[in-house]
């Protein structure tokens, strides 16, 4: 029964995956302080709410060894698979990949060698496919994950008569978002493009690499490198205005589907303006604003990092940022935080949604959370050390689930769960199923999406349904008085 609502839970995400909202249950452009509060550190595949942000629930989806790492590969490489079905992380030398959708551990993916653990590439349609360059002879890969086939599409090295190592580079972005766009360098001497459909090659003109390959924005008919962008034809179209070229940023699209530049700015560009921690740039003709200005915002936070590869959400423009900050104390603003900003062509809302606790001190760049909002945008992964008595002991990811999440259910694994949603979504009557093995107190409480209180009732195991009619069709969260940790999720049709 279980496997069954599963495949359900599947489905629903899966049809209604494309156009949502994320600002659901959160206030535009808020400037107030919201101060970290003092959290425990979920269990295994639990969830609790950020109480500075009613509505966000943090998941914890691995097991750390102590001095350990389980993590998200970077910022700006998706974890998700097209249907967000399978998600990969990264641990001590191995991916791992997992179920996307209740977060169990599938199998160590031992069979893959990319040239660098940042370089694999889901396709963005095709669940089943991910594509990486073999670390060991330069072939471009495009490997199925369900049956484990690798295909060779391309000889990238006989191709470009590369005599060098072939990589991404030392800002590795994602392919082009038809999944038809690869590039590289061939050691620091040359850069190319390989579009599959075409099997074709084109080189870049330029002097100075950097150690850095010109990688495809989302079109496939743009490349940026170094604060410069390329054509099609590898040759310089225009340059961004950037004070300082920053790795932390990320190739995304605005709302209108222009391709576009993401990155921190901790000065103005030379041709003034664009300073903030989050900048957009317009890479089709070169416009460029502060999604958080700094007059309102203050200055860029220490340890920001950009995800913009919310790629099926069909409103587009949906970014994530997670920010490390100076103080890393939770209470000044955007510090130890995550948010979303909704990005159009000249105009921004921004949304901030939990906090990561985490910072780079003991555990350095693994401790750093780079964050990576998913394809539908509903949910963020991230990696923390969890600030209190968890701090620095090791590194687990988390995935904070936005109200928009269209899961439904926290899809609760552990025994110690004293409750558990039957059906989802649901009509007129929540039905829960309620262990009689716990200590869980009867009293369950349900909250909006705004954090209001809209229904008390009593139940016991010979009870378990609770009357909802009268609520309004949307997203309601329910929590066993007794229970502080578990906060499920339903959606009222």
């Amino acid at each position: 029964m279980k496997s069954i609502f599963t495949l359900f839970l599947v489905f629903l995400f899966t049809i209604s995956i494309n156009a949502q909202d994320l600002s659901t249950g959160y206030i535009a452009n808020d400037l107030d302080q919201h101060p970290m509060q003092s959290m425990d550190k979920p269990a295994y595949l639990a969830a609790a709410e950020d109480q500075s942000f009613p509505g966000t629930l943090i998941r914890r989806i691995s097991e750390a060894n102590t001095d350990g790492f389980v993590a998200p590969m970077y910022s700006t490489i998706q974890a998700w698979n097209a249907d967000e079905t399978r998600l990969i992380l990264y641990s001590n030398g191995n991916h791992q990949l997992l179920n996307g959708v209740d977060y169990s551990f599938i199998r160590t993916m031992d069979d893959i060698n990319p040239e660098d653990l940042e370089a694999v590439f889901w396709h963005f349609s095709n669940p089943d496919i991910l594509f990486y360059i073999d670390n060991n002879n330069g072939n471009l890969i495009e490997y199925n994950v369900s049956t484990q086939a690798i295909n060779v599409l391309a000889d990238l090295v006989d191709l470009s008569d590369c005599q060098e190592s072939i990589t991404g580079g030392n800002d590795v972005q994602m392919m082009s978002w038809d999944s038809d766009v690869i590039s590289f360098r061939c050691g620091n001497t040359s850069a190319f493009y390989y579009r599959i459909s075409t099997q074709t090659l084109v080189e870049f003109d330029i002097n100075s690499l950097d150690f850095n390959a010109p990688m495809p924005f989302p079109s496939g008919n743009l490349f940026y490198h170094r604060g410069n962008v390329y054509n099609s034809s590898g040759i310089l179209e225009r340059s961004l205005n950037l004070d300082v070229v920053n790795e932390h940023s990320c190739l995304g699209r605005l709302s209108n589907g222009d391709d576009a530049y993401f990155a921190i700015a901790f000065e103005e560009g030379p041709d003034s303006n664009c300073q903030g921690t989050l900048v957009a740039h317009n890479a089709t003709n070169a416009n460029c604003f502060s999604v958080t200005p700094t007059g309102d915002y203050g200055y860029p936070q220490s340890g920001t990092h950009i995800s913009s590869l919310a790629h099926s959400n069909t409103e587009g423009g949906w970014i994530a940022v997670s920010c490390v900050g100076y103080d890393q104390n939770g209470v000044d603003l955007l510090d130890q935080e995550l948010f979303i900003a909704k990005v159009n062509e000249n105009d921004a809302d921004v949304y901030r949604v939990a906090h990561h606790r985490s910072d780079r001190d003991q555990l350095g760049y693994w401790g750093e959370p780079h964050v990576i909002i998913s394809p539908s945008g509903t949910r963020l992964l991230f990696g923390s050390d969890w600030s209190g008595s968890e701090d620095g002991i090791s590194v687990d990811s988390y995935v904070a689930e936005l109200p928009a999440n269209t899961l439904g259910n926290s899809i609760q694994v552990e025994a110690s769960v004293g409750f558990d949603i039957l059906q989802n979504p649901v009509n007129d009557v929540l039905k829960l199923q309620i262990n009689a093995a716990d200590e869980t107190n009867g009293e369950f409480a349900i909250y909006d999406v705004n954090g209001r209180l809209v229904k008390n009732e009593f139940l016991d195991t010979n009870q378990n349904t609770i009357d909802v009619s009268q609520l309004q069709s949307g997203l309601f969260f329910i929590r066993n008085s007794n229970d502080k940790t578990t906060t499920l999720k339903f959606i009222k049709i």
